[in-house]
């Protein structure tokens, strides 16, 4: 009897022992190790703003491209123009707009107004046909007012440029 009765003892220890408890597997679970920490992401530099407000202008990133002699926007442009549009379809405080063209110092000083005049309404159509609804004028000026005074192509190419003027409330 004493044989059987060990033989339960036995038996019974064993399954207790299989079984565990709850505790049992909560310790050991607690006590393993953490995973590692993911490795650490790449931060990608924010890209610079295409256009952003300085006081009562619109500063862009970079200058509008047009074809030689021509009023027709490049491609490469748009993006810095739905800057533009979105600056003026997200601040209703800015109740109007000049679109300020300019020219280099080749050509004659009236064939320069007209296409200055002429690129500044292209950009005027532009940001209309994407939902800009602020009043704005378009006054071309030119070889008027540069910003360079030497006669090389750097200093063209920086007096060839749109401004933008805000007009808040």
């Amino acid at each position: 009897m004493r044989a059987k009765r060990a033989i339960w003892l036995v038996v019974l220890g064993a399954l207790a022992a299989g079984c565990g408890s709850a505790k049992t597997e909560m310790s050991v679970a607690a006590s393993a190790a953490p995973p590692p920490p993911p490795p650490p992401v790449a931060v990608q530099p924010a890209a610079p703003a295409e256009a952003v407000i300085e006081g009562d202008r619109i500063k862009i990133a970079r200058p509008i491209f047009y074809d030689l002699d021509k009023d027709e926007i490049r491609p490469e442009s748009f993006s810095v123009l739905d800057a533009v549009a979105n600056i003026l379809r997200t601040h209703p405080e800015i109740t109007a707009l000049t679109v300020e063209g300019h020219t280099d110092n080749q050509g004659s000083v009236e064939h320069n107004i007209k296409l200055s005049e002429r690129r500044a309404n292209a950009v005027v159509r532009y940001l209309v046909q994407r939902g800009v609804a602020t009043p704005m004028t378009a006054p071309g000026y030119g070889a008027g007012a540069p910003l360079c005074f030497t006669n090389d192509e750097g200093c063209r190419a920086v007096n060839r440029r749109v401004e933008f003027r805000i007009k808040s409330k």
